[in-house]
């Protein structure tokens, strides 16, 4: 058995770096957690050990060979650039920037030092997102003709400082969570739709509170999604056959050990369902980082992909002016 890859986390106090990755990097046993900091307040108590002075203490660590960035996305290039100079492979969290260019450039520099750069979208791990994904291709429903998928919640008034509401950190609904719902639909279909149909509710900020968008694929396909950072808790996933329909409810984007049942509705048979063994997406993808830097697998979601997403991200805004 290798080495377990060394990481630091840039932004150790950020939320899904406090309730997900962190927890995340201590359970598996392919990856250990060698340096953390954060310029918001103190590295959380469980992994306190491991602060350094700032982020770049993280980098220059003689341990690290990896970094991982929850940092606000205005933040993601600079600091990715700043690690593959140093030779350290990023694990870099979704949107992977804040345009395709970025992301562009951001691939170019880990070309260049040989560093694999990997956008921490954590879904594609989640077990029972991947078996109904896999449902889908395999005919369940017959021929996919729409995806309808909605990921809203509330997080405080604008005005607040969470930085989702700020136009220069890279705020808004459909950079934060777009990818979620769009994901399945380019997935089977591609990044490439004919035709976007959009609608933009703008918090006072400038950035999208909510954006609602219908897009149409070259064989007749449909997708419609809602994101939304005022609207009530929901996350939700359909997905339609020309014979009936694969659901998930309740944590149907980030999944975990509670995401167990996908709904089966057909016209071929009763309603009925499909019990998953639950896992932890973000285990999931500690874990194949951890076997891409060491060369034993590869990393399943080239960053070509993320960079198509946000040139549709892109081209959605633009539909919504």
């Amino acid at each position: 058995m290798s080495k377990p890859v060394g990481i630091g986390v840039l932004g150790a106090r950020s939320m899904v770096a406090r309730l997900a990755v962190l927890p995340a990097i201590e359970a598996s046993s392919k990856a250990t957690l060698v340096a953390a900091a954060s310029l918001s307040g103190p590295v959380p108590r469980p992994w306190a050990q491991a602060t350094v002075a700032d982020y770049q203490a993280v980098i220059d660590h003689p341990d690290v060979e990896a970094v991982y960035l929850p940092l606000p996305n205005n933040m993601h290039r600079a600091w990715t650039i700043a690690a593959a100079a140093a030779g350290k492979h990023v694990l870099c969290e979704k949107p992977l920037a804040l345009s395709a260019d970025d992301a562009r450039t951001m691939q170019a520099a880990c070309d260049s030092s040989g560093t694999l750069l990997a956008e921490a979208w954590m879904t594609p791990f989640d077990p029972r997102w991947r078996r109904a994904m896999q449902l889908a291709t395999d005919g369940l429903v017959g021929d996919i003709t729409e995806i309808n998928a909605a990921f809203t919640f509330t997080i405080g008034p604008d005005g607040t400082d969470n930085y989702r509401w700020s136009p220069d950190h890279g705020g808004g609904a459909l950079l934060d969570v777009g990818i979620y719902c769009l994901g399945p639909a380019v997935q089977l279909w591609g990044s490439q739709p004919i035709a976007i149909e959009a609608s933009v509710h703008l918090a006072p900020s400038g950035v999208d509170a909510t954006t609602t968008v219908q897009l149409t694929w070259p064989s007749g396909q449909v997708a419609r999604a809602r994101v939304s950072f005022v609207d009530p808790q929901q996350q939700r996933l359909e997905i339609v056959g020309v014979t009936g329909r694969i659901v998930l409810d309740g944590d149907a984007h980030t999944g975990g050990l509670n995401a167990k049942v996908i709904r089966v509705e057909s016209e071929t048979s009763s309603e009925h369902s499909i019990e998953v063994e639950p896992g932890d997406p973000y285990l999931g993808m500690i874990d194949a980082f951890a076997a891409a830097v060491r060369g034993t697998q590869r990393w399943p979601r080239p960053v070509e992909r993320s960079i198509d997403m946000l040139e549709l991200l892109s081209q959605i805004r633009t539909s919504a002016q």
